[in-house]
């Protein structure tokens, strides 16, 4: 009778201890759900912003296929981004039910990092494209662009080509400002002129 009571006690035993394991063991789905420092505030897809300056006149437009915004740091990362950099000087009232009148240019690239601050860090096929048929300046193309949103101005360290009106234009560098459309390359800069007759 001895023996029946040790295995039973020891069957007990045994399956308090398991139990007790069980208790103590880290829940992997739980651990999902908790936001990781490096990771995002949230994520949006197919998001669109319209974005306002202090003076309450819009600024720009930002569309993409996904959005991810870190609270950390303040920067927003947009994937496939278009963007639409707004002119101010279209702001009287007869031009404000024209939404094509206000939109100067059309900034596109594989990725864009835009921080508190307003500045747009493009990267990959970036691609700035003046919407005004007027416009000296007429297209912006490279592999990394840095735009600031307040100022319009852009600035490249990569390779830069340029097309304006009756001319093509290729460097190394460029400094610039998209609102007042000019356009300065630097290092081994190369111009083709097309002379109309």
């Amino acid at each position: 009778m001895n023996f029946r009571w040790n295995v039973i006690l020891g069957l007990i035993a045994l399956s308090l201890s398991a139990w007790f394991y069980s208790l103590n063991q880290e829940d992997g789905s739980l651990a999902n759900l908790i936001k990781k420092p490096d990771s995002p505030e949230y994520i949006g897809q197919k998001m669109e912003t319209t974005i306002f300056s202090p003076t309450g006149q819009k600024q720009y437009i930002a569309k993409s296929d996904k959005a991810e915004y870190y609270s950390e740091d303040g920067h927003t990362d947009f994937f496939n981004p278009v963007v639409f950099v707004l002119d101010d000087s279209t702001s009287d009232e007869s031009k404000q039910n024209e939404t094509d009148l206000h939109q100067s240019w059309k900034l596109t690239a594989a990725k864009a990092t835009l921080t508190k601050d307003n500045m747009l860090n493009l990267s990959g096929r970036v691609v700035a494209q003046s919407l005004l048929p007027e416009s000296r300046l007429q297209r912006i193309e490279s592999e990394r662009a840095t735009v600031n949103l307040n100022t319009q101005d852009i600035t490249s360290n990569t390779e830069v080509k340029i097309n304006g009106q009756n001319f093509v234009s290729s460097g190394l560098k460029l400094d610039g400002n998209l609102k007042q459309q000019v356009a300065t390359l630097k290092e081994q800069v190369k111009t083709h002129y097309e002379i109309n007759k």
